[in-house]
């Protein structure tokens, strides 16, 4: 009997796999695949509905947009900052020793000037009208803006986009998700949603939740959408998985905010997840901020329009580094300088984020108890102890995963600026400072400092889905599921009882 069980067994296990989707949704981009998938399908997570005639018009936009009028004030502080980094980085040296020099942004400035735009003929991508009153992912970017459509985004600053007006309702915002991710698998995975109810789904979650949406996500999952079974994993402890790391302290930079949590033996300590509502999209405003004062030749260039966003986003990319061997211009259709270095430097001088509006620091939050799970007070006042061993082992493991800092050279910038702050009893291998702070001290200490950017070749975008999706199949993961059956009896108890993180 054992014979005839073993085999059935390992089969189970291996369809199993192939029928768990992985749903890592973000502000911007949504990743979803089946966990058998060398890499997910990434698309933009956005959605766009006709609007009823006469009805209010409301559309998100693709960059993080000022929530305050933008004063001299601001601008003053920001200009400030970019002296500040800009001096920063003449006092820096080349990997040869010789010192960085660069181009004064006026003399770009002239160049640039002096730059005609192109007129290209007409090649194909036009506006598209589309026959649905729905649609979703990249498509929205090729719907005619005159049309009747208002955009939704249903994630915001890294939770969901609650607001006022049109959409922004959490009933409508979780129809959204609804619509996006059933289209997404349906015409992406090739599963109709009548065949859901055989797929499990894992659901990649904020580090910093809040428990009444984390009710209603599970609910969309297994009662809308139709999912047989669901768990929910925070993106932090799957970025961990994903590294084949026991513990690191875990720096996600996304597009609209960066969250930092030290996670150990798959447990996210509650007492140090702390989200700053700033990334990649945030330096994406500041880069054009610093081009517009190089004289950008594309004059007309609006953060407004999706296609422009999209445009500056893709510069960012090709453009931006922390690599200090770069000095003096670079000629690309037009001169660009320093400005490369210092839009990712704004990471760490938030003032020059100024465009997108104040920046709030959010921490977790105890939770106002839920009348469905009556022991739920015992666990409101839970907080984890860092002991002291834990903050050494932080330090010497540090995880950079999300989008919006892949920059070359960032790394080690990062590892240089954390060599200069971590107390001395906290250094790996107790190294203590018995010298003046130096140079080659700095160094000595950066070298017991790891930080982590791409591990076993995977992109440290995919890092915390890859990392779900190993989860997913370990044997331990059947401890986990919730099914659609106990859920519509027992509620948000399951989450308490089954869910990988404290509740």
């Amino acid at each position: 009997m054992d014979q005839e069980y073993g085999p059935r067994t390992y089969g189970y296990g291996q369809i199993q796999a192939q029928t768990i989707i992985i749903i890592h949704p973000g502000s911007l981009n949504l990743r979803i695949g089946r966990a058998t998938d060398l890499n997910p399908h990434t698309i933009l997570h956005v959605i766009a509905r006709k609007r009823l005639y006469g009805g209010p018009i409301h559309r998100d936009p693709f960059l993080p947009m000022q929530g305050i009028k933008v004063n001299d004030m601001i601008l003053q502080e920001m200009e400030e900052c970019r002296l500040q980094v800009s001096h920063t980085l003449q006092s820096c040296l080349q990997s040869d020793g010789h010192r960085r020099y660069a181009t004064p942004p006026q003399q770009i400035a002239a160049f640039n000037r002096r730059a005609h735009p192109v007129k290209l003929s007409d090649s194909g991508g036009e506006w598209i009208k589309p026959e649905d009153n729905v649609v979703v992912g990249d498509e929205v970017l090729t719907i005619n803006p005159n049309l009747d459509y208002n955009i939704h985004f249903p994630f915001k600053r890294g939770d969901l986009n609650i607001h006022d007006g049109p959409g922004g309702s959490l009933t409508a915002v979780l129809a959204n998700l609804e619509t996006i991710w059933t289209r997404v698998i349906h015409y992406q995975l090739g599963i109709p949603p009548w065949d859901l109810k055989h797929y499990r789904a894992v659901l990649v979650i904020p580090d910093i939740y809040n428990r009444q949406y984390l009710k209603e996500l599970t609910t969309l999952l297994l009662c809308k959408i139709g999912f047989g079974g669901c768990f929910l994993l925070q993106d932090h402890v799957a970025a961990t998985f994903g590294a084949g790391l026991g513990y690191a302290c875990v720096i996600d930079v996304g597009d609209q905010k960066t969250s930092v949590s030290c996670v150990e033996d798959g447990i996210s300590h509650r007492n140090t997840r702390v989200r700053m509502e700033y990334g990649g999209g945030d330096i994406t405003q500041a880069f054009h901020w610093l081009l517009q004062k190089c004289a950008f030749p594309y004059k007309s260039c609006s953060p407004d329009n999706k296609l422009d966003a999209m445009l500056l986003r893709k510069l960012k990319e090709n453009f931006c580094h922390v690599n200090l061997d770069i000095c003096g211009s670079q000629e690309k259709s037009f001169i660009v300088g320093d400005e490369c270095i210092v839009a990712p430097l704004s990471l760490f001088q938030p003032e020059l984020l100024g465009l997108s509006g104040p920046k709030i620091l959010q921490v977790q939050k105890l939770s106002t108890g839920d009348p469905e799970d009556p022991h739920d007070d015992s666990y409101l006042r839970e907080t984890s102890v860092t002991t002291e061993e834990l903050k050494r082992k932080m330090y010497g493991c540090i995880l950079v995963i999300g989008g919006g800092m892949k920059f070359t050279g960032i790394g080690t910038w990062l590892q240089n600026r954390i060599s200069l702050q971590i107390p001395y009893m906290y250094r790996a291998g107790n190294f203590i400072q018995t010298k003046p702070l130096t140079l080659i001290n700095c160094c000595e200490m950066s070298k017991q400092l790891d930080i982590i950017t791409n591990t076993k070749e995977i992109d440290q975008e995919m890092t915390a889905w890859k990392g779900a999706a190993i989860m997913s199949c370990l044997e331990s993961a059947p401890e986990l599921w919730i099914y659609t059956s106990e859920w519509e009896k027992n509620g948000v108890k399951l989450l308490r009882e089954r869910a990988p993180f404290m509740w």
